[in-house]
């Protein structure tokens, strides 16, 4: 009897041991962009790229853990263990940073631009236009958009990036560069934010040429297991339109 009684008093125990264990299991550590709006805005842990996560995996149990990086710097943390998750992955990175787990299914599009200011009457038709011209773009696209991209930025002794994106679109309009890279949502985001605030003039007309054609990215998980629930969540959110609506919480004009 008095071996009973201990037995039974000893199960609260243990199951409290197990349960914590359990609890730490689904936490998650995910490296994200640092200045990336409205993809990702860390001063609120929201955006579109962390909604879509969270959507993602949070019915799954799953507590994330955020952590914003610059680009070069996510690919790193992510090689030497620091994070389970690192976002904006694509065979490239992969390969460039020889990153080892698991590559989910495409999460994500960016609209690369070449953008300029209109009354400098540009005409971009191909990459290898822009080697003439003072360009700045983001931190490792050189890396991320293929062997095209990274030979006209070698090409240009005037090639330059930066991990903080709305230094781009202020650059632009203060006429230090000739022309920017990036993503379209990106750039309005951050245009409209500064005119908002009065940082700098952004009225002027702008001009913008499509020569790099879409950017798809996903997550690279250490875990396959956490890999492949992403996938299936993912084409959860696109069946109900859970998806499409994280989408128009950011951008409400999205066709």
């Amino acid at each position: 009897m008095k071996f009973s009684n201990r037995l039974i008093s000893l199960v609260p125990c243990l199951s409290i041991v197990l349960l914590g264990e359990a609890q730490a299991n689904e936490k998650i550590t995910v490296a994200f962009g640092e200045v990336l709006a409205p993809w990702v805005l860390a001063d609120t842990n929201k955006g579109i790229i962390l909604d879509l996560f969270d959507a993602a995996m949070s019915p799954l149990g799953y507590e994330t853990e955020k952590i914003y990086l610059p680009y070069a710097r996510r690919s790193k943390a992510y090689k030497r263990g620091a994070v389970d998750v690192v976002s904006d992955m694509n065979v490239n990175t992969i390969e460039e940073y020889q990153l080892h787990g698991f590559l989910s299914d495409v999460a994500y599009t960016y609209e690369n631009y070449a953008f300029s200011l209109h009354k400098r009457h540009f005409q971009f038709n191909q990459l290898s236009d822009l080697e003439k011209y003072s360009l700045l773009s983001w931190q490792d696209a050189t890396v991320h958009l293929g062997a095209a991209y990274a030979q006209m930025a070698a090409n240009n002794p005037r090639y330059s990036e930066t991990f903080d994106q709305s230094i781009q679109v202020k650059m632009l309009f203060l006429g230090r560069y000739d022309v920017v890279q990036m993503d379209a949502h990106i750039f309005d985001y951050y245009r409209a934010n500064m005119q908002a605030n009065g940082e700098v003039d952004l009225s002027q007309k702008v001009d913008r040429f499509a020569l790099f054609g879409s950017s798809p990215n996903g997550f690279m998980f250490k875990s396959e297991k956490m890999r492949d629930e992403f996938n299936q969540q993912l084409k959860h959110l696109k069946a109900t339109g859970q998806y499409q609506k994280i989408f128009e919480r950011y951008i409400p004009n999205l066709d």
